[in-house]
């Protein structure tokens, strides 16, 4: 029993008391806990707060005694952790709590990947790469990389992770209504780089701004690779904690220091030590320069002058059209074989160039045995990459592939043969 200020007697209403009790037994079940000696008006510092239930003049609904409204105090039952948990052993692990990235493990070896096990939230470990029968992009592993099972062979096409016989008269050409506009920026929060493609062939370079990182064709916050215990920031590319790629991180070495392993490292930097032109660089801080030659040449830290195709053709040096040295460092023929030669055994022959003939009117980059080389693909096909490629596709793991949208994914940025595409997430469209 309370009583007010005038005297009168205060009861508390049965449904507060209801209303406590199912709050503490909310409580309860999430893992809070109200201290048993805590006062119950007692008020809490920043990781609790005190609920008291409100006063109310009306009688007790039940006509049971009135009694005193409880105080409940609420814990904070997020626990933010320091390191990776022990299921975790490759990878990068996101603590739920702090929203923290760390990098896990060891890397996985080739033909594995890192991925999560779908029953457990704080289990990951290195799987063998399943791509028997499958193609595409499959998934990502666990550093936001694109699990590729490359391409389809020719007469094959890449659909839903299979590969499958294209219908009689069915054109492989892409939609030109599903071809993405090319840009680095699809939409205000993204960022895209590597290579962007349109879906359609056509592609463009794209780059992070300074302080960020390329992950999976998205530009983003610093990776914890590149951010290793003791705070200090890697430098140059290092693994990412998968296996399955490298991160160039933004950090860079200045002053005496250099980057070893990943690490800025101090070293000695670099002098001219009797050299008496040309530039000496050897990684540590700046190069520094020694002095030039004027019109002779620099070789070997000292001023050199070296013959011309002229005077050792009048010395009688010149054998034939083989490359001959000058001195300083110079190596040059001096005598240019005419068209339809080849220079053999230091002499000009008449050459006949190969055609396509001769490779099965098939393949591109074929040495044509006279110092040039054949394209000979089939129409509706380009050299792309050492390989005769359809309209859309790009060369990818020794076959051609076309970047195409996995509908499986969420909207946003996936990695398709290689290539970065922007996808909406419905139907595999690309935006």
């Amino acid at each position: 029993m309370m009583s007010r200020p005038n005297g009168s007697s205060l009861r508390v209403p049965s449904w507060t008391l209801w209303v406590s009790a199912l709050l503490g037994a909310f409580l309860t079940a999430c893992g809070a806990q109200v201290p048993d000696d805590a006062p119950a008006d007692a008020s809490q510092d920043g990781t609790r707060e005190s609920f008291d239930a409100s006063a109310s003049d009306g009688p007790s609904d039940s006509g049971a005694p009135a009694m005193d409204a409880p105080s409940l105090t609420i814990l904070d039952a997020c626990t933010p952790i320091t390191s990776c948990p022990p299921g975790i052993s490759c990878g990068r692990f996101v603590d739920p709590c702090s929203g923290q990235s760390f990098a896990c493990g060891a890397p996985c070896a080739s033909g594995s990947v890192c991925v999560a096990d779908p029953t457990s939230a704080q289990t990951q470990s290195c799987k063998p790469k399943a791509c028997t029968g499958r193609c595409g992009v499959v998934g990502l592993d666990a550093c936001g990389v694109a699990i590729a099972c490359g391409g389809c062979s020719a007469g094959l096409v890449c659909v839903d992770g299979a590969c499958q016989a294209v219908e009689a008269g069915a054109s492989t050409a892409p939609d030109a209504g599903k071809c993405m506009a090319l840009t680095c920026t699809p939409d205000p929060n993204t960022m895209l780089c590597g290579t962007v493609t349109d879906g359609c062939g056509h592609t463009m370079a794209c780059a992070c701004p300074a302080g960020q990182t390329c992950t999976g064709g998205v530009c983003g916050p610093i990776p914890p690779e590149c951010t290793p215990d003791g705070g200090m920031p890697s430098c140059g590319t290092v693994a990412n904690a998968c296996g399955s790629g490298s991160i160039a991180c933004p950090a860079k070495c200045s002053g005496a220091t250099q980057c070893v392993k990943g690490a800025c490292t101090p070293c000695t930097p670099p002098s001219c030590d009797g050299r008496a032109c040309g530039s000496v660089s050897n990684g540590c801080g700046a190069a520094v320069s020694c002095g030039s030659c004027g019109s002779e040449t620099c070789y070997d830290g000292g001023c050199c002058a070296p013959r011309t195709c002229a005077e050792a053709l009048d010395a009688g040096t010149v054998t034939g059209c083989a490359p001959m040295d000058l001195g300083c460092g110079v190596t040059t023929a001096c005598i240019q074989c005419g068209a339809g030669e080849v220079c053999s055994n230091d002499t000009c022959v008449s050459c006949t160039p190969k055609t396509c003939a001769d490779f099965g009117n098939a393949g591109c980059g074929h040495a044509n045995g006279c110092g040039g080389t054949l394209n000979c693909c089939a129409a509706g096909t380009a050299c792309t990459g050492g390989l005769c490629c359809g309209a859309g596709e790009v060369a990818y793991n020794g076959s051609c592939c076309a970047p195409e949208c996995d509908p499986s994914q969420p909207p946003g940025s996936q990695v398709s043969c290689g290539q970065v595409i922007f996808c909406s997430g419905s139907g595999g469209t690309a935006q």
